[in-house]
């Protein structure tokens, strides 16, 4: 069986914040999942014959089903737990039960608070949120949406983030819409200047997931985005309701896959539905993408991003590939030495 991971909404696309941007609250109805729903998944998941098991929590705001025992719930599987918030919902309470489960809390922040805006009057509650996880040693990441709001500023965002926060993992994803949604022009120049604050000192104590991702690619021989692999069979949605679909950004009626209160997850997982809407991402890429120079990186992108964006990931990729390449190279080096010395003992 081909691996995947859960991405699992238990409020569906319930939130109490209003940002701008938000694809899912203003599409998808808000719910709480049942503890016999999550049961059933989680545990139809974990009997899967894979190793590498991994669940996350997303939203809308899936802190809004914190006292409805879903966490608890997944607290008990042997997996890889994560949740993406908004923060402002995190108590200590929340923020101790995250830091002794293990948890990786994924805190959503576009940088200082003049270019937080789109994210509603939101930025106090959110640090302090932040605070709050910080206080309980809870592992935690910074999600940062690029948007009308910050693109011009890359690096007042990076080292607003690196130097207010205590975690040196970040996130920067690219606002496609529906609303303050960025250019490819705009998203590369984003990239330049992230890029060349980051490598400036940061390059082995920051990690941005994106530039982590080429580096994996470059060195393993596989990204670690989704949206630069050459099939969209990563993960597996599931709804507040249990309905199964296979990308949160395609939770529609006509891709619905099963319910996990009704189908067996391992059925879903080897449905001929879920296999053509992998197989579409490539087959759908036009010659001249295929014969782009810098395709064995972005494979085209994700194709909710209708390769609006590829100006800019050519600017990027033009710019920063070669010192990516000296950090890969130097990765493998490190590994290899590595092997050697525990060879030896």
């Amino acid at each position: 069986m081909h691996p995947f991971s859960l991405l699992v909404k238990p409020a569906g696309g319930g939130c109490n914040l209003d940002c701008s941007y938000c694809f899912y609250k203003k599409d998808h109805a808000a719910g709480t999942m049942s503890a016999d729903t999550a049961a059933r998944a989680f545990g139809a998941y974990a009997a899967l014959p894979f190793a590498g098991k991994s669940v996350a929590l997303q939203g809308g705001e899936p802190l809004l089903a914190f006292g409805t025992g879903v966490f608890q719930i997944l607290d008990s599987f042997p997996v890889e737990k994560s949740v993406q918030t908004n923060a402002t919902l995190v108590t200590d309470e929340s923020a101790e039960f995250l830091a002794r489960g293990g948890w990786l809390v994924g805190a959503s922040l576009d940088g200082p608070r003049e270019l937080n805006r789109l994210r509603g009057d939101s930025f106090d509650e959110t640090v302090r949120g932040i605070r709050r996880l910080e206080r309980a040693n809870a592992d935690y990441n910074l999600l940062t949406v690029v948007s009308r709001a910050n693109v011009a500023r890359p690096r007042d965002t990076y080292l607003y983030l690196r130097d207010t926060f205590s975690t040196r993992f970040h996130q920067y994803i690219e606002c496609t819409g529906p609303r303050d949604a960025i250019t490819g022009e705009e998203w590369g120049e984003f990239l330049v200047g992230l890029f060349d604050e980051w490598i400036r000192r940061d390059a082995r104590t920051v990690s941005v997931r994106l530039f982590d991702s080429i580096v994996s690619q470059m060195a393993l021989g596989f990204p670690t985005l989704c949206s630069f692999a050459a099939s969209c069979r990563q993960y597996l949605v599931v709804e507040h309701d249990g309905s199964v679909y296979p990308c949160d950004f395609h939770v529609r009626p006509e891709l619905r896959l099963g319910n996990v209160s009704e189908d067996p997850l391992e059925d879903i997982a080897a449905s001929p539905a879920w296999a053509r809407f992998a197989a579409a991402k490539e087959a759908n890429l036009p010659a001249e993408c295929r014969a782009c120079r810098f395709f064995e990186f972005c494979r085209g992108d994700c194709p909710r991003s209708s390769r609006r964006l590829c100006a800019g990931w050519r600017r990027f990729f033009a710019h920063a590939l070669p010192r990516l390449r000296e950090l890969a190279q130097d990765a493998c080096r490190r590994a290899a030495a590595q092997a050697f010395c525990n060879a030896a003992q």
